[in-house]
């Protein structure tokens, strides 16, 4: 398990943390993750803990806590948000269902992680993924090929600082309808202000890119969706975007 996580340090940094009651044992799969992962790989994880509920806006855990669990989004999202020595909050990351976060390299938590929505995560003691790794060269796989699309992830955003508005929303929307597989029309669960602190944009920005992209013809919003309506023109813009950073 060190060895993969070796692979990705100092480019990603991922959260773990506290518990709240569970519902019932029953899980309906959502598309997105029955396309993301095996059935098998899906059983073994789950057998690793349990499932637990947060509801939208529940503190998962906060900055500087002490901990050793390992989640794994069933449904919903969580955002993992860390507060600057300048007071500016920073949305490190969203985790979606199929994705892993609470792979910390230190003893403590590095930022907090919140429920965006309506979340399903299966909670595990890390020292029982570290077990399974060591004894599933499948999962360790899968694992293996999770946190290298972390780190690609990672090093994308580390170029998006020399981008344009524009460039970034398009990043954000391509990476979020791939990370989905749901086709053009993907859920947006988070808010204006969310996708800001994410991107480095202010709030009156990400609203007036929207706009820009509706009017341009490549999107089309309704409430907390959107539809990507040319996701060629936006992956281009990313295409850019990437080869400058080189």
């Amino acid at each position: 398990m060190h060895d993969l996580m070796d692979l990705a340090k100092g480019s990603i940094m991922l959260q773990y943390g506290h518990i709240v009651p569970a519902p019932g044992p029953d899980i309906q799969w959502p598309p997105a993750l029955a396309r993301a992962t095996g059935a098998l790989t899906r059983d073994r994880i789950t057998a690793l803990g349990r499932v637990d509920h947060f509801a939208p806006g529940t503190t998962l855990y906060t900055d500087g806590d002490v901990g050793g669990v390992v989640y794994w989004v069933v449904t919903g999202m969580v955002r993992t948000v860390k507060v600057g020595r300048d007071g500016n909050r920073i949305v490190r990351g969203f985790h979606l269902a199929g994705e892993f976060f609470g792979l910390e390299w230190t003893p403590l938590h590095a930022s907090s992680a919140e429920a965006v929505s309506e979340t399903r995560a299966v909670r595990c003691a890390r020292s029982r993924l570290d077990a399974l790794v060591a004894s599933d060269a499948q999962i360790a796989n899968e694992l293996l090929s999770w946190l290298l699309r972390m780190t690609e992830r990672a090093q994308d955003l580390s170029a998006l600082g020399r981008a344009s508005a524009t460039q970034k929303l398009a990043y954000f929307l391509i990476d979020l309808m791939d990370r989905v597989s749901a086709g053009r029309s993907i859920a947006l669960p988070m808010s204006r202000t969310d996708i800001g602190d994410y991107l480095g944009l202010s709030n009156e920005t990400v609203s007036r890119t929207f706009t820009a992209l509706r009017r341009d013809g490549l999107i089309a919003t309704q409430v907390r969706s959107v539809t990507l309506l040319d996701p060629g023109a936006l992956r281009r813009m990313n295409d850019g975007l990437m080869r400058d950073a080189l």
